[in-house]
């Protein structure tokens, strides 16, 4: 028969032993005390909160930067396509005006080889009218204009033409002076040479001379630019001034 007594003892102490409890360690534990928790969440809050800042101003001052970089990039590149279109647009207000000049060319042109063409045939045919043999049947104009003097009545005014070869000069002059005069188409055609206003002046100075020469019939040139000359007695005389020239005459009679 078992002991009843020793295993109701042994129940009995079990059944007052105390259950242990589980250990937490130290730095596991809770806050410890004495400290404001809410004081240290703040602290912590506002530590994040600074970095978090610093951080964000950073990468915002980066990004500024970048920006800046941007910005100063598209107004130079603004500058210069305004620039660009500021140089086109001048270009073509130049074309504008150059095509306007040439077409104002080509129709100076167009009137120039007119002009050059009837001159042409006007030479063709004075050569007949003044019996003037040239090689080819021309001569040759390095150009011919109006003159600027205003016109006389009842004339046109005069044509200066300027030829090629200094001979032709002579030789149309020459031929002028023997025909006397030349008549084209009805009107009257005087052949003269083109001087300087001051060797006209000059020239004129004579106007009281050459009439009494032509009385009394002596045949006289006047020499560039201004000498008067011709034959009498046998011999040549030449005088540079009117005074003297009449003189001489003077003493002719």
């Amino acid at each position: 028969m078992p002991n009843t007594k020793t295993s109701k003892l042994a129940v009995n102490k079990s059944a007052e032993e105390p259950v242990a409890k589980p250990t937490v360690p130290a730095s596991m534990d809770a806050t410890p005390p004495g400290v404001d928790t809410e004081a240290l969440a703040m602290e912590i809050s506002e530590y994040v909160a600074e970095k978090i800042t610093t951080m964000m101003d950073k990468r915002f001052g980066d990004l500024s930067d970048t920006l800046d970089n941007i910005t100063t990039r598209l107004e130079s590149n603004t500058k210069r396509i305004t620039e660009a279109e500021s140089r086109v647009s001048e270009a073509e207000d130049n074309m504008s005006a150059m095509e306007s000049r040439l077409k104002g060319l080509e129709t100076r042109v167009c009137a120039l080889t007119e002009r050059s063409i009837d001159i042409e045939g006007c030479s063709r045919r004075d050569n007949t009218l003044l019996n003037l043999e040239t090689k080819q049947g021309i001569i040759k104009i390095d150009r011919a204009h109006r003159s600027l003097a205003p016109p006389k009545p009842n004339r046109s005014r005069a044509v200066i033409i300027k030829l090629h070869n200094p001979r032709d000069k002579m030789r149309i002059l020459a031929a002028a002076k023997e025909k006397g005069q030349v008549i084209h188409e009805g009107q009257t055609i005087f052949i003269r040479q083109d001087l300087a206003s001051g060797v006209k002046e000059m020239r004129r100075a004579f106007n009281g001379v050459c009439p009494r020469l032509i009385v009394i019939d002596i045949r006289f040139s006047m020499r560039f630019p201004a000498t008067l000359s011709f034959s009498h007695g046998g011999k040549s005389h030449s005088f540079h001034s009117p005074k003297d020239a009449l003189a001489y005459l003077d003493g002719l009679s």
